[in-house]
């Protein structure tokens, strides 16, 4: 592992982007998303994803100037045609207008269209939390969980996230409607590992411990018919209300055969219109310290409320670096290249 500082790769993703031609907006706010995902953990979220946006963008099929526009506003409302642009800037933008116009009406919910994979969807969530208001976020993605009952993937592992504040840390949901990220079967896969039984099925509907079958077939939602349905309405938020795609209709990262055509449904809503935020912040933590307080059950040490690990790693990456293996540091060297740049 090689550490750097957050501040020396967040610009360095910036600088490869802006010399590949991305507008400079845009370029921080793609550098922004992936900086926080390495800094909380998420590596499958963090700079390992600028190899594969610098590739959709070199085969034209992600635009690198911005092409955000309004299609629709209303004092609550806002919907937005991200016209190919990188994911990012499309919802950090609807969240930011979300939040202005929550200021001036107590919420707002944005759609966008037309948009691209946008990272960790924690990310926009806590931008409102950070404002004192509560952020909700999701965004759907090509057909890999099966519906219940069927033996056929359809909607996506359509991630979901809501953040609240507090008088410390935010209490940040994320989480997506299947039993495990897609990524796990694709590093199973490539260690010659199997998977254990429950987080997919092949082709057949049957449940299978052979990754590559997984990857043929579905994985596996969370609570049956739960995680099913959980899916199902991100789809409905996402891809239909938005005018966006759904589920099969979509296209995926990693194949190079058109635009994704994803969409995103955010919203922010002003604490201060229901209690004062002091209140309510107070409150919260209140609970969080009941819940933390709580009987440990056998085998357990502590009770983390959600998005306690992730906050608690951010501030420890942010002092001590943040580790790259070598094939993603490689990688890296190599997006940078043609530019001059170098870590």
């Amino acid at each position: 592992m090689r550490i750097f500082s957050p501040d020396v790769l967040r610009a360095y993703c910036k600088n490869v982007l802006t010399a590949s031609g991305v507008e400079e907006g845009c370029a921080q706010a793609v550098a922004d998303v992936l900086i926080d995902a390495d800094l909380t953990g998420v590596s499958t979220h963090g700079v390992s994803r600028m190899s594969i946006y610098m590739q959709r963008m070199e085969a034209g099929l992600v635009a690198r100037s911005s092409e955000i526009r309004i299609l629709e506003e209303g004092p609550s409302t806002v919907a937005i045609d991200a016209g190919n642009t990188l994911g990012a800037p499309s919802a950090k933008f609807a969240m930011e207008t979300c939040i202005r116009k929550a200021r001036e009406t107590g919420c707002c919910f944005a759609t966008v269209r037309n948009s691209n994979h946008f990272g960790a969807t924690a990310f926009y969530t806590k931008l409102a939390a950070e404002q004192g208001m509560i952020g909700f976020a999701c965004t759907n993605l090509t057909g890999k969980i099966a519906p219940f009952g069927s033996c056929e993937p359809f909607m996506g592992t359509d991630p979901i996230s809501v953040a609240v504040p507090s008088d410390g840390k935010p209490v940040v949901l994320d989480m997506t409607p299947s039993v495990v990220a897609l990524g796990k079967l694709i590093l199973a896969q490539k260690l010659g590992e199997s998977i254990p039984l429950g987080w997919a099925l092949d082709r057949e509907g049957r449940p299978t411990t052979d990754p590559a079958e997984g990857r043929k077939g579905s994985l596996i939602p969370i609570g049956g018919p739960k995680g099913s349905g959980m899916a199902i309405m991100v789809e409905i938020l996402s891809g239909v209300l938005s005018g966006a795609g759904y589920g099969p209709h979509l296209h995926d990262l990693y194949e190079f055969d058109a635009p994704q055509g994803v969409g995103h449904f955010m919203g922010a809503i002003d604490i201060s219109r229901f209690l004062p935020l002091a209140e309510f912040k107070t409150a919260v933590s209140r609970m969080s310290a009941e819940i933390k307080g709580l009987r440990k059950a056998e085998g357990f040490t502590e009770i983390l409320m959600p998005g306690e690990l992730e906050l608690d790693r951010a501030e420890v990456n942010r002092e001590k670096g943040i580790g790259l293996s070598d094939p993603v540091y490689e990688e890296l060297l190599e997006l940078g290249r043609p530019y001059g740049l170098s870590l």
